[in-house]
C-alpha cells in the first residue's frame, strides 16, 4: 500500500546547488486531437534560462513511447535526430482524448572521474547510496566510474477527459509517479509523488521541484519510507520534478556504478 506523509519538508536552494537535469519539454501540455506536437529534449540547470538542447543521436535512444488510456504506442519514428546546428526533437501526432505519458529512455553513457571530483559529484546530485558504499569500504580516495542513463516522462492532457492511467508506473528503472492526475489538481492542492527504483518505493532520495521558466527557485524534498513526497500543485506553471539514484554495479566490468537521472514534467490546468 502506498502511503503519504501529511506534509513534506522542503528546502529552497540556489540554482548553483541543483543537479544537472534532463527533461522532455512539449510545446503544449494540452494539445488538440490530431495536432502535430513538438517535443524538445533539454538538459541543464532547472528553473533558469540555462537549458541546452540535448544531442539527440540515434545511438543514444533506447525508447520513446506514448502511454495512453488505450495502450502503448512506439514513437521512435517521430524523432528528428540532431544534425549540424539543428537541435534534435520529436514531432508526434496527438491521439484521441485522455491523459497521456510520453516517456523516453536513453542508452547508458560512460563517465570516469578522479576521487575528489567524483566525491563532490555524489554529494552534489544526492547519490547517497554510492557515497555510503564508498565510505564503508574505504574507497573515497579512489576514482569512480559509472554508466549513467536518462529516464524522462512528460504528461499531456488531450481534451476534457482526464484518465488515471498516468498514475500507474510504466516500468522505468527510476521513475516519478503522480498519485493523482496532475491535471485534476487545483492551485494550492497537494500533489503526492512516489519515486520508484526498480519498481519499489525509494526512501531517502533527493527530489527537486521547480518551475521550468520561473525565477530559479528550486525546492528540494527527501522521499519518506514509502518513497513519497507531497508537493503543492502549481496551477498553470510548467513544472519539472527530477531525481537521481545509483548503486554499485558488481556484475558489469565496464564501470563501478550504475546511475539513472529521471524527470517528470507537467503543466497543470
Amino acid at each position: 500500500m502506498i502511503r503519504f506523509a501529511l506534509a513534506a519538508f522542503a528546502l529552497t536552494v540556489p540554482v548553483g546547488a541543483a543537479a544537472h537535469s534532463f527533461w522532455l519539454e512539449p510545446a503544449d501540455h494540452t494539445p488538440e486531437t490530431g495536432e502535430e506536437l513538438l517535443i524538445e529534449f533539454k538538459v541543464g540547470d532547472v528553473g533558469v534560462a540555462q537549458a541546452d538542447d540535448w544531442g539527440l543521436y540515434w545511438e543514444r535512444i533506447a525508447s520513446l513511447r506514448l502511454f495512453g488510456p488505450d495502450g502503448v504506442t512506439d514513437q521512435q519514428s517521430a524523432v528528428r535526430t540532431t544534425a549540424g546546428d539543428e537541435a534534435g526533437s520529436a514531432m508526434m501526432t496527438v491521439p484521441g482524448e485522455g491523459t497521456y505519458i510520453l516517456a523516453f529512455e536513453s542508452n547508458p553513457s560512460f563517465s570516469d572521474l578522479e576521487a575528489e571530483r567524483f566525491n563532490r559529484y555524489l554529494d552534489h546530485v544526492g547519490l547517497s547510496a554510492i557515497a555510503a558504499y564508498r565510505e564503508a569500504r574505504g574507497l573515497t580516495g579512489e576514482s569512480g566510474s559509472e554508466l549513467y542513463s536518462r529516464r524522462a516522462k512528460t504528461v499531456l492532457q488531450v481534451g476534457d477527459t482526464q484518465t488515471r492511467n498516468v498514475t500507474v508506473p510504466i516500468g522505468q528503472t527510476l521513475e516519478i509517479v503522480p498519485f493523482e492526475n496532475p491535471f485534476s489538481m487545483g492551485e494550492g492542492e497537494q500533489l503526492p509523488l512516489t519515486v520508484l527504483w526498480r519498481g519499489k518505493p525509494l526512501a531517502g532520495a533527493t527530489l527537486e521541484a521547480s518551475e521550468l521558466n520561473g525565477s530559479g527557485e528550486i525546492k528540494v524534498y527527501t522521499t519518506d519510507e514509502y518513497g513519497s513526497v507531497v508537493i503543492p500543485a502549481q496551477s498553470g506553471s510548467a513544472m519539472l520534478y527530477s531525481v537521481v539514484w545509483g548503486e554499485p554495479a558488481p556484475n558489469d566490468a565496464r564501470a563501478d556504478y550504475f546511475t539513472v537521472f529521471a524527470s517528470l514534467t507537467v503543466r497543470p490546468l
